[in-house]
């Protein structure tokens, strides 16, 4: 399935297709011939799709939109770094959203195979999308990633700096090719 800018992108070259075959009739001062009106009438009945599959697009962009922004606002109204801290050093038991995000944490370094030491592991790799959509007005589906809380500071080690690639989220036995030498011809 066709996301909506493929769609967009679709719809455009339909209408420049159309405008091309009214523009052509225009020019030689005639009415469409045959051949330019069915082509015509078949151009209307794709932009027509086109548009019904661009209104299903934004639906379900919508409907999960809605449940990201449930789920978020839970998160952000249960979980709080600085009151688990205080629970922890203060040797008062975690309440049950503090645990689960810290039992996620500990799942993902043992998905990861590191080990993990202390009481708070927050996870790191966790990201959500969210769509923002509209009418189409003129306006475009706009999707963003949440970054985890150790982006930032990747982004400013220096290997990572010197142009080395930083490999996240990689389990099980990986393959990487090797430099070989310059290939200059």
């Amino acid at each position: 399935m066709k996301n909506t800018l493929e769609l967009l992108d679709e719809k455009d070259q339909l209408k420049k297709r159309a405008q091309e075959i009214v523009s052509g009739a225009e020019k030689e001062i005639r009415k469409l011939n045959d051949v330019e009106n069915t082509e015509f009438d078949s151009i209307t009945k794709q932009l027509a799709e086109i548009d019904n599959q661009i209104r299903s697009i934004e639906e379900e962009n919508k409907r999960n939109l809605n449940n990201v922004t449930k789920q978020t606002k839970t998160m952000k109204e249960n979980f709080s770094l600085l009151k688990a801290i205080n629970d922890v050093a203060n040797n008062r038991q975690l309440d049950e959203r503090a645990q689960e995000v810290i039992n996620a944490g500990i799942a993902e370094f043992r998905k990861s195979g590191q080990n993990y030491a202390g009481q708070i592991v927050l996870p790191v790799e966790q990201r959500a999308t969210v769509s923002a959509t509209v009418a189409t007005a003129g306006e475009e589906i706009v999707t963003e990633d949440k970054l985890g809380i150790l982006e930032p500071l990747r982004a400013n080690l220096v290997m990572v700096q010197a142009g080395a690639s930083y490999l996240s989220g990689l389990t099980g036995n990986v393959s990487i090719p090797a430099y070989s030498g310059s290939n200059v011809a």
